[in-house]
């Protein structure tokens, strides 16, 4: 996307936070993140000796204009880094091409460098586009002919992700499982031409967000059932369940406006976290208590070391209750602030829970 310097209003700011709750799908563990790259990109990296980190996706244009990416990523597997780049994208776009050479030709000239001979080299990162909303005209690959004046022909291309044509099933098979809350933002499509034909939608469009909700619950216990399996770590859940929140209150927020579907969505997603936050508590008091036990008294004496234990313990255990319920109160919708002064917790410990 290419961004001027301007103030966010109307459907623009409906813009940004569609963005910024599907940049924050990738927001994972490394295994999780590697297993949805290799399914991408066909790749087989070892998820125990990988290395995946998440680069710069901004750059200045000769304009001065800001250019920015959806996601760029390095993953490192035997000392050899490997870069790649994902744009998700709502709806068909004839100019989608040029943009994808735009964006890797940006990151190309940053990682550009010479080589033994002192001919400069640069490396187009591997590509994908994610296309959400069904729609026929859209083609497997994205393809643009570069023409040089010698007569030099490149073809360019990029693989495209037709999500639309998976379910849930299927992307629990491709261990995708970041994108399993876009199950629910399938449904914009049929809501948008409901919308769009302005008379009696009211009905239909209910009849649609009861639907959506449906998906939300099936996609969030599906979700839990990948933790219990170990498939997914708490804090994987913990983002899964609040982008499955999120989408749904945007759909709902655009096409219905019904608050309560928000709260039965919100309390839903709650109710399977809490069950999580419960299972970890219980499970780090018990692991605490007895290392702390052991190692504390043999290291100072039974009695110093139960002690310390209980006082390191209680402080330990206030932190990390403070935190889960931090997270809980953003699932329910509260703002940074708010979060702040109920939990007394620093606002930069907040705001990376909000990342």
């Amino acid at each position: 996307m290419r961004v001027g310097v301007r103030m966010i209003s109307g459907p623009d700011t409906e813009r940004v936070r569609l963005d910024e709750i599907l940049k924050s799908l990738f927001n994972v563990s490394k295994k999780v993140l590697i297993q949805m790259m290799n399914s991408l990109f066909e790749e087989n990296y070892d998820t125990d000796n990988a290395e995946v980190t998440f680069e710069n996706n901004e750059f200045i244009s000769d304009e001065y204009d800001i250019i920015r990416g959806d996601l760029f990523l390095k993953v490192v597997s035997k000392e050899k880094p490997c870069h790649y780049h994902i744009e998700l994208q709502t709806k068909n776009d004839s100019t989608m091409v040029l943009r994808m050479f735009e964006y890797g030709f940006c990151k190309a000239k940053e990682l550009a460098k010479y080589d033994k001979t002192n001919e400069m080299v640069i490396y187009i990162p591997k590509q994908r586009v994610i296309f959400i909303e069904e729609n026929n005209s859209i083609e497997n690959e994205l393809k643009m002919r570069l023409v040089f004046p010698d007569g030099q022909e490149i073809i360019y291309i990029v693989p495209v992700v037709k999500y639309w044509k998976y379910d849930s099933k299927n992307i629990i098979n491709n261990r995708m499982y970041p994108l399993l809350p876009l199950q629910i933002f399938k449904l914009r499509y049929k809501m948008a031409g409901i919308e769009r034909r302005g008379v009696n939608t009211k009905p239909e469009l209910e009849k649609a967000l009861l639907e959506a909700k449906e998906i939300a619950e099936g996609v969030a216990k599906e979700s839990k059932v990948l933790y219990d399996q170990g498939e997914i770590n708490g804090d994987d859940l913990h983002r899964i369940l609040l982008a499955i929140a999120n989408l749904f209150e945007y759909l709902n927020d655009k096409y219905g406006k019904y608050d309560k579907l928000n709260e039965e969505v919100f309390k839903m997603t709650k109710t399977l976290y809490d069950h999580v936050v419960e299972k970890r508590a219980l499970e780090k008091g018990k692991l605490e208590g007895k290392l702390e036990g052991k190692l504390e008294g043999k290291m100072e004496g039974k009695m110093e070391g139960k002690m310390e234990g209980k006082i390191e313990g209680k402080i330990e255990g206030k932190i990390e209750g403070k935190i889960e319920v931090a997270k809980n109160l953003i699932l329910l919708g509260l703002d940074k602030e708010e979060i702040v002064k109920v939990t007394g917790l620093p606002k930069e410990d907040i705001e990376k829970l909000f990342n």
